[in-house]
């Protein structure tokens, strides 16, 4: 018997399907693997039930995405939401540079949500990072940006509105708040959460594989957990493709003196006389230079 569904959560080669409300355990056909096809969480496909006694069942067919993440590794979404803690652990403007650099390749659109907004304040000799700043210079670069408290509710009625009819992917850095927000999300799932490492200011990574979560009280409404990171390989392979994916250049790489101009060190350019005028904030503008140099340096080998 062949039924559809769609894959909502994988874990050691196995592929778990709900079709029509029932959840079976598949194994993907090898011909996926002579393909080179690989299922993903969020697949829409059709199986071949095996024992429905056991409900097992082998993958047999996958219907073309409409969307295709490679990290976080999902299929069929709507958007990303990117979750940096603004405090515990301390937030990596470079990391998440780096996530939204790719977000733009793949043309996912995607929300900046900064989490732990309760933590900022001065504890025991440590400087916390400003948030208004750090939101300010995502904003300006055409992000929308949302503080969030998973303790006193603050910017969760955003997020429900920002999610609702919508597949959703959650991702960020290990210890961030991921699985906080859903369980603010969706009461009673029970997502497991980690303390933070006080002597490595790291949060430890709760979440273990990608899971397709159903929202509740709000109709075609779906949140998908992602494990945490703590690097990201950048998705561009020319050091000179990186500036048109940076959203506060758009407009300005056609007016530099010199076609082709990287913003680095050419005389006359337009994007580093936006920084000297603090239009492009210099955080941002280091970040871009650090990523030109590092896919630049990478390419050589």
């Amino acid at each position: 018997m062949d039924l559809t569904g769609r894959i909502i959560k994988g874990i050691g080669g196995f592929y778990y399907v709900d079709a029509a409300g029932v959840l079976y355990e598949t194994r993907a056909r090898g011909l996926f693997r002579k393909q080179g096809i690989t299922p993903l969480v969020g697949d829409s496909v059709t199986i071949e039930v095996i024992d429905e006694t056991e409900k097992t069942a082998f993958l047999t067919d996958i219907q073309d995405r409409r969307s295709e993440l490679i990290r976080p590794a999902v299929a069929n979404v709507d958007q990303a939401l990117v979750i940096f803690a603004c405090a515990h652990p301390v937030p990596s403007t470079g990391l998440l540079d780096r996530f939204l650099i790719n977000m733009e390749r793949q043309e996912m659109e995607t929300v900046i949500v900064l989490s732990k907004v309760d933590l900022l304040e001065y504890e025991d000799g440590y400087k916390l990072p400003e948030l208004e700043s750090l939101s300010n210079m995502y904003r300006s670069a055409g992000y929308r940006v949302i503080e969030l408290s998973n303790i006193s509710g603050e910017g969760l009625k955003t997020i429900q509105d920002i999610i609702y009819g919508k597949t959703t992917v959650l991702s960020g850095p290990s210890g961030v708040g991921k699985s906080s927000l859903i369980n603010s999300l969706v009461p009673g799932f029970g997502a497991e959460t980690g303390d933070i490492s006080k002597k490595l200011r790291k949060g430890k990574n709760t979440t273990r594989h990608t899971e397709i979560i159903p929202v509740p009280k709000m109709d075609n409404t779906f949140v998908i957990d992602t494990p945490g990171y703590s690097s990201i390989e950048l998705m561009v392979d020319d050091e000179n493709d990186l500036k048109f994916y940076m959203r506060e250049y758009e407009g300005l790489n056609e007016t530099c003196k010199y076609t082709g101009c990287s913003h680095i060190a050419e005389p006359g350019c337009s994007v580093k006389e936006k920084v000297e005028e603090g239009v492009i904030p210099q955080g941002r503008y280091e970040s871009y230079i650090d990523m030109f140099s590092e896919v630049k340096s990478r390419r050589k080998w």
